[in-house]
């Protein structure tokens, strides 16, 4: 019996439940979008902003830093220390070698172009790691924003590509030749192959390939540096639990990709290298990442008080049209509890398929945005679905309980009277 009377008193209002599925499929709709989009939008933002360039860097153990990690030229090694070439394909043999995306090794030595002083970097452009199947990376990679005139330098030959500032400087275009030398050896004849539209240091640097720095150099298979871009977390405001005290919390604070733990393992991989993490840059990234997480929840809950808003307004709208009818039911002996159980059980169901509705409508938002903005598909959130389910019952439970309070009131001698 009280099955029948839920679905004809369903059937019979069809106009007013239906702005009630409405408003709860809106309100899960968007609350799914963003939490899909909040789970899978700190890696899409981070391999986005990878793009501006390397958050490590690899230096031989010992090598001494100037303490601004962005603004200012690296110093050479001291003597007697060395990172071998062969470091960057180590990096891709660790715990953590999913989240190393980019690598660009590096060696840079004092010359001179046409007779100004200038500094010549040597580095892998954009080639197979040698000891890494199915990596390629390098400088073209690792810095994608860079804009480049004309073509990198062929491995080996005597080619350069010039920076803008310091093109600029010469007054030299691509195809065109220069004069450069470096100390210890007499000046030779280099094919500018390019111009490279970088700011900062890197507009007044030359570029060659590496193998014929090292030749220049007299360092056969080693580098200066290997800039590094990994998929990191920033960096926790607690230290790490204890060991012994806590070793599930340890466990987890180390299997969570932090600068540090990245850096530690990368450490241990390349045989005491000093892998260094630009904190600051990574700190930033974090800020960009949390304050759009906290963007989205903020949007969600506008959204769920919304259509909690919009529920209450058509289920009051409801229980005022349906005077009578609850004080006939009431009249007839009808308890508070049959009352409640028959208006929160139509709310229930509209909920359930408003949030039903509301999930299939948000996944196929949140693929939409996320394909658009990242260039890659959403996977189906497959888990979110069971707590769609819960907020839209939340919200039929929120939207219901001041209408039901208002039924519960009514005086069946008053609302019968004619």
């Amino acid at each position: 019996m009280f099955r029948r009377m839920v679905w004809a008193s369903l059937r019979a209002r069809r106009a007013r439940l239906a702005l009630s599925l409405v408003a709860v499929m809106l309100g899960v709709a968007v609350t799914t979008a963003l939490a899909t989009l909040a789970l899978q939008v700190g890696d899409d933002l981070a391999r986005t902003l990878r793009a501006a360039g390397p958050n490590f860097v690899v230096l031989p153990a010992g090598a001494r830093l100037p303490l601004d990690l962005g603004g200012v030229e690296f110093l050479p090694p001291r003597a007697g220390l060395r990172l071998d070439e062969t470091a960057v394909a180590g990096l891709k043999t660790g715990f953590w070698r999913n989240n190393v995306l980019e690598a660009a090794p590096e060696l840079s030595l004092e010359a001179t172009i046409d007779g100004h002083p200038a500094t010549l970097a040597g580095a892998w452009f954009d080639q197979d790691v040698p000891g890494a199947a199915g990596w390629r990376t390098g400088v073209a990679r690792l810095h994608p924003d860079w804009q480049l005139s004309g073509r990198w330098p062929h491995d080996g030959a005597l080619e350069v590509v010039l920076g803008r500032d310091l093109a600029t400087r010469l007054d030299v275009h691509p195809g065109q030749s220069v004069q450069l030398a470096t100390p210890g050896q007499a000046a030779t004849t280099w094919r500018v192959t390019g111009t490279l539209g970088a700011t900062g240091r890197e507009g007044g640097r030359a570029w060659t390939s590496l193998s014929r720095a090292q030749a220049l150099a007299g360092r056969p298979g080693q580098v200066d540096r290997v800039w590094l871009s990994a998929l990191v977390k920033p960096p926790p405001s607690h230290a790490a639990p204890d060991r012994r005290r806590e070793p599930a919390a340890y466990e987890r604070y180390m299997c969570t990709p932090y600068p540090d733990n990245v850096a530690g393992d990368l450490r241990a991989r390349l045989g005491g290298a000093d892998v260094l993490p630009m904190t600051e840059l990574i700190a930033g990234e974090g800020m960009v990442v949390r304050r759009l997480n906290l963007l989205m929840l903020l949007l969600a809950l506008a959204a769920l008080g919304a259509s909690a808003l919009g529920l209450f307004s058509t289920s009051t709208a409801g229980v005022v049209e349906r005077q009578a009818e609850l004080g006939l039911l009431r009249a007839l002996g009808a308890t508070s509890g049959q009352i409640s159980a028959l208006l929160l059980g139509e709310a229930m169901l509209v909920s359930l398929a408003g949030g039903a509705l509301g999930f299939l409508l948000g996944v196929g938002s949140a693929a939409l945005i996320r394909g658009g903005t990242f260039g890659s598909a959403a996977q189906f959130p497959t888990l979110l679905f069971p707590v769609a389910i819960v907020l839209s019952l939340a919200l039929a439970l929120a939207g219901t309980i001041g209408p039901l309070r208002l039924a519960l009131r009514i005086d069946p001698a008053r609302v019968l009277r004619v």
